[in-house]
């Protein structure tokens, strides 16, 4: 059986293949619908090409408990269009063989290679001794490297593919830079991006990225990324003979304030200008990114807006100068 691709899906297409399930859940009809209240399921389906919605509108309750969030599924039903693509499934069980996992994971769009190496490059502008002996000492570690530039950044909100964790550090790390170099003479720019580089670095032991969901880990549910970066910053500064003091506590301050709001989830909020910058940078990659994803899954042709995003609160406007077409603007 062939395997049939989220990018590839449009109205109409009839639908049997295997999805990996992100998310399941239950959702009451609206009371405008014609059928009798009660619920439908409502899931959230992948492939290494895309999200796409899900719903069981008949026989919900029967068939939820046939599979769970991570699983592999068969998806027998057609597609439909109701504020962007969806499938309405008519029936759908959990697939027992063996699959091939890339075929399920979002991997990131970039080159890779061309991102370590711009990545390893940061690294090495760093001229402090203490703070490149401490981005060395974590980065040579072959483990620590492997998971790093390879897991995921988030389960779904931003980066949440293969590879987003470097990505996103690498976004953050050349905004930082930016700032850095507008505010030389209060900014400490060694400092800023080593926090740049490491300020999600508790992410490689938060998210299970052997799974299709992207499974939060056990460590990471109840300790979660900032303390767990912490830690592993701590462990290797213990092994740096008269590191500053210091200079531990400003990267400790700006790994634990790095959301930037204490209800984002930071123990503080940024109390130095480093810590202030490194924040406003991790919050304008994240958006960016949701932003840019919320653009490239719009297949409207008949409209510019795209379908409401919860997480951004907002549809967004795709001008005729978005997507690369300035360029065919100016030459017409």
């Amino acid at each position: 059986m062939e395997k049939q691709f989220v990018k590839d899906l449009k109205v109409g297409d009839k639908v049997k293949t295997l999805f990996g399930v992100v998310k399941k859940n239950f959702a009451n009809y609206s009371p405008s619908s014609s059928k009798a209240p009660g619920q439908f399921l409502k899931l959230v389906l992948a492939d290494a090409t895309g999200n796409i919605e899900g719903r069981v509108w008949d026989g919900a309750c029967d068939v939820a408990g046939l599979f769970d969030e991570g699983d592999i599924v068969m998806v027998e039903g057609y597609v439909s269009e109701y504020n962007g693509l969806q499938i309405n499934i008519v029936n759908i069980k959990k697939y027992e063989d063996n699959v091939d996992l890339t075929l399920f994971q979002q991997s990131t769009s970039k080159d890779r290679k061309e991102m370590v190496k711009r990545f390893n490059e940061l690294i090495q502008s760093v001229e402090d001794a203490y703070l490149k002996k401490l981005l060395l000492s974590i980065f040579n570690d072959k483990n620590t490297y492997w998971a790093f530039i390879n897991s995921p950044a988030a389960q779904r909100i931003h980066h949440a593919y293969i590879g987003g964790l470097l990505e996103h550090s690498l976004e953050v790390a050349q905004i930082c830079e930016l700032i850095a170099s507008e505010y030389k003479d209060i900014i400490n720019r060694d400092l800023l991006i080593t926090g740049a580089l490491l300020h999600d670095i508790g992410k490689i032991k938060e998210y299970n990225f052997s799974s299709i969901s992207f499974e939060m880990t056990d460590i990471g549910k109840l300790i979660g990324h900032l303390v767990i970066g912490k830690e592993m910053v701590d462990e290797k500064i213990r092994e740096i003979p008269d590191f500053p003091k210091e200079l531990q506590l400003s990267i400790s301050h700006m790994i634990i304030s790095h959301h930037g709001e204490k209800q984002w989830g930071s123990p503080e909020v940024p109390k130095t200008i480093e810590a202030f910058a490194l924040f406003h940078s991790d919050l304008l990659s994240a958006r960016l990114n949701q932003f840019s994803g919320l653009l490239n899954k719009h297949t409207d042709s008949e409209s510019p807006w795209t379908p409401w995003d919860k997480f951004l609160e907002r549809s967004a406007y795709m001008s005729n100068y978005s997507d690369g077409n300035l360029k065919e603007n100016m030459n017409k």
